[in-house]
């Protein structure tokens, strides 16, 4: 393989890990970083925090006492997310969100908080180039999510998604593509329970939102797949990423990359037909960026 294509592709590669990694809430990844929880969890009312008045907090019971309290010290992430501060998320994290989850005695608020302060530090594990690290974390996290947020949310196969991000950087193509082909599954099984749902947002905007990040995983499976010698499967799952960004209206930077993986890939494969869908698309593409 051409050396300058060989970075190429690596590039590529990262910046969709990127891209997954750092996927907003409210379109990718309905989970995000906020503890009020996914689109299963917003269905509930949102709890009052600690610093709520004392006529309120007269009526709340102690789990939703002590939610609160951690919930108060987990707030300062929000901020320190935006601008990547890795350092102060994983020692607020460590030092005392871990910690107060730890001590609760209630499992949905002990589960809620081990699940998003370790996401949150294998984030950062990711960042830092600690793959092995955060692989292990996003392994640990399966046993807080049938708890928190519940393996019906999109959270679910996310963290499978996340767990192939990590191998595809530590070069383990095939296990990349066992985690990868394990996300994509469980989507699959959400996004048609979506469409047949009887609620309106469930069909519309929730099928859209996991098919987006269904097409992110589709699009990592495909770069697993060429770096395994999976050329064919690749180009087809590279397709399929391509149409399921377009049904589910992706943004025009998702839909950028997708193409710019589907340009590389027939470019080193040197396939004719290839670079002339993928050129076109990348033409098209172009237009619709803001």
């Amino acid at each position: 393989m051409n050396s300058s294509i060989h970075r190429a592709l690596l590039f590529l590669v990262l910046a969709l890990i990127l891209r997954a990694q750092t996927a907003p809430a409210q379109t990718a990844d309905s989970g995000g970083s906020t503890p009020s929880g996914t689109a299963e969890k917003q269905a509930t009312p949102k709890r009052a925090t600690a610093t709520d008045s004392i006529v309120v907090g007269a009526h709340l019971t102690p789990e939703e006492i002590e939610d609160g309290k951690i919930n108060d010290v987990y707030q300062p992430l929000y901020h320190w997310k935006q601008s990547t501060d890795c350092p102060q998320i994983v020692n607020l994290c460590e030092t005392q969100i871990i910690p107060m989850a730890e001590r609760s005695k209630f499992a949905e608020t002990r589960n809620k908080f081990l699940f998003l302060a370790n996401r949150d530090i294998a984030g950062c594990e990711m960042k830092s180039g600690k793959y092995e690290e955060a692989e292990q974390r996003y392994q640990k996290m399966f046993e807080y999510i049938p708890v928190w947020p519940g393996i019906a949310d999109s959270d679910y196969p996310q963290n499978y998604r996340s767990i192939g991000s990590a191998r595809i950087m530590q070069g383990r193509w095939k296990d990349a593509g066992e985690a990868l082909e394990k996300s994509i599954e469980i989507f699959d099984e959400q996004i048609d329970k979506a469409v047949h749902s009887d609620s309106e947002f469930m069909r519309n905007g929730h099928s859209k939102n996991l098919m987006m990040s269904e097409a992110l995983a589709r699009n990592l499976l495909a770069a697993a797949y060429f770096r395994d010698g999976r050329q064919a499967e690749a180009m087809e799952m590279l397709e399929r990423a391509y149409e399921e960004a377009i049904k589910s209206s992706a943004t025009p930077e998702m839909i950028k990359q997708i193409v710019q993986s589907g340009q590389t890939a027939s470019e080193i494969m040197q396939d004719g037909t290839a670079k002339a869908k993928w050129g076109a698309r990348a033409e098209a593409a172009a237009k619709n960026q803001p």
